[in-house]
């Protein structure tokens, strides 16, 4: 193949940035078409794509396009399903994390595309991030020495709307956003977390609440090698979208995260000042096409993702182990989902 041809499933905030990026930023990435129901979004993708066809159903897209892959970026509680019957049409498939709400779920769609002998990718972007990348490689290299303890930082500006903190669509705050600081503690340390505590609440937006979720919460982990960490979730960092990481071992420690968009700054008698990111396709904009074009490069070169569906149900084991730990306010040991 010269090209790879690729749909988008979704075109919510990540699938239009996916969408974006597929059309003008990734070698060797053709963007066949888009599905939404939606009529705004679907004018979105065919104003910032270049008119490509949109279809208001995953089933009229494998109907109606000849396609190689797809990425998934629906709704959490559609994932399992639509990796299944993207499977059953042989695409390969980038898809959003996390890959379900359930292990039994993820499980079943990890079978599907066994069955089907296609590449399934996780969509861990953080990892492809730039300074993430920099740190595992400092940390890979001995530069901090053994690392004894990580921390993690998820922060957006507001709480999603009800409809989507329901934990039966997108998992909620665990795994919505701490999943991020699970994957990368798992990944900076090649280790497994195999105990964590955690304490939650909706301590800001009661809409949140209403629907069974928490606007903020804080887990502690451990990890099999000895390493300890802690990672915190918020939905009300309103001074920006705050993403930091530290890795601190016995000679040292790395730290990655900013929160200035532009590397300037202002002080006048008031104080000194600075902008700030506010969105994740403005903190991890290189971020994400650096990921999609691994997923193209896997596929068009026939070799393993970088990031697998082992990665994805060992992070989701552990989310889902957090998020019970803070339902129940005991810790909760995590056995069975490892690399």
């Amino acid at each position: 193949m010269d090209e790879l041809r690729i749909a988008v499933v979704g075109a919510g905030r990540m699938g239009l940035t996916h969408a974006e990026n597929l059309a003008h930023r990734v070698r060797q990435a053709r963007l066949v078409a888009v599905t939404t129901s939606s009529a705004e979004r679907a004018e979105a993708v065919r104003r910032r794509c270049g008119g490509v066809p949109v279809y208001n159903t995953l089933d009229r897209l494998i109907e109606s396009e000849s396609l190689e892959a797809v990425i998934i970026s629906s709704s959490t509680s559609a994932h399992v399903e639509n990796v299944e019957q993207c499977a059953a049409a042989g695409l390969h498939i980038l898809c959003e994390k996390p890959l379900g709400l359930t292990l039994e779920g993820c499980d079943s769609a990890v079978t599907s595309a066994n069955s089907a002998g296609i590449k399934l990718m996780m969509g861990h972007t953080r990892r492809f991030d730039a300074g993430y990348e920099e740190a595992k490689r400092l940390i890979v290299a001995g530069a901090i020495g053994q690392p004894v303890l990580y921390r993690s930082l998820s922060g957006d500006d507001a709480p999603p709307p009800p409809a989507f903190a329901d934990l039966e669509v997108s998992g909620g705050l665990i795994l919505d956003s701490m999943y991020h600081d699970i994957y990368l503690g798992r990944w900076l340390l090649d280790d497994e977390i195999i105990r964590v505590y955690g304490e939650g609440d909706a301590l800001i937006d009661e809409d949140v609440g209403s629907v069974g979720d928490v606007d903020n919460a804080i887990v502690s982990a451990r990890f099999a090698g000895g390493p300890m960490g802690t990672l915190s979730a918020s939905r009300t960092t309103r001074y920006g979208h705050d993403l930091r990481s530290e890795v601190i071992g016995d000679e040292g420690a790395v730290q990655v995260g900013r929160l200035r968009k532009t590397p300037v700054r202002w002080l006048d008698k008031t104080g000194s000042h600075h902008d700030a990111i506010f969105t994740t396709p403005e903190r991890m904009g290189d971020a994400f096409v650096t990921m999609l074009q691994s997923f193209v490069d896997c596929v068009m070169d026939d070799t393993n993702p970088p990031v697998s569906s082992r990665d994805g149900l060992a992070t989701l084991a552990v989310a889902i182990a957090a998020r019970q730990s803070i339902q129940t306010g005991v810790p909760v040991e995590i056995t069975g989902r490892k690399n």
